[in-house]
């Protein structure tokens, strides 16, 4: 795979790893305050006021779709596995970095979020949903390559080696390449009965 369908290829566990971010944060809010009303009064306060659900969805879809389709393109032999550090590391870093955000720009100053139910249930819960959109990502990426190698390359006619070969000397001539595969040359028509 080149470099480009590479980078293409990871937009794919790029998208699926921020729809865990976006999923685990989602559903850590819900634990935290199961209250709908209190809930949204709490995203309110906390700065999520922002948050669009199916639009961040539909970014993250896209993002998959993107490297999904990038990498059939892109094709290769070679299996693309990302990387697992980028689901370990990347989704607990970017919800303490998200969740801190959200409070310095709704406050207009850093507000420690480290003891609120809400984040620490959100930390907790980034690992479970980081592992399935790893694995996820694996699956997607396998796929994406076996259809690659299906409809990447054209099929490929191989002309066979005859085996009679003319006797020198004679009139003979040899018949021409058989295809490989081919049920045998053609047979003059038969003659028309009456």
């Amino acid at each position: 795979m080149t470099a480009a369908g590479h980078r293409i290829a990871w937009l794919l566990s790029l998208g699926l790893a921020a729809a865990g971010v976006l999923a685990a944060h989602g559903v850590a809010y819900r634990i935290a305050e199961p209250d709908a009303e209190r809930r949204e009064h709490l995203l309110e306060h906390t700065g999520h006021g922002y948050w669009d659900a199916p639009l961040l969805g539909s970014l993250c879809v896209a993002l998959i779709l993107v490297g999904f389709l990038g990498r059939v393109l892109a094709g290769s032999a070679r299996r693309d596995a990302p990387r697992p550090a980028l689901f370990a590391l990347a989704p607990p870093l970017g919800f303490a970095v998200q969740e801190h955000a959200e409070r310095l720009i709704h406050h207009d100053a850093l507000v420690s979020t480290a003891l609120e139910p809400a984040f620490l249930v959100g930390l907790a819960l980034q690992l479970p949903f980081a592992l399935v959109a790893l694995l996820a990502a694996r699956a997607l990426l396998a796929a994406a390559g076996a259809l690659a190698r299906h409809v990447g390359s054209p099929p490929c006619i191989a002309l066979a080696p005859d085996a009679r070969l003319a006797v020198p000397g004679t009139d003979r001539i040899p018949p021409g390449p058989t295809l490989v595969g081919a049920r045998g040359q053609r047979a003059p028509p038969q003659p028309a009965s009456l």
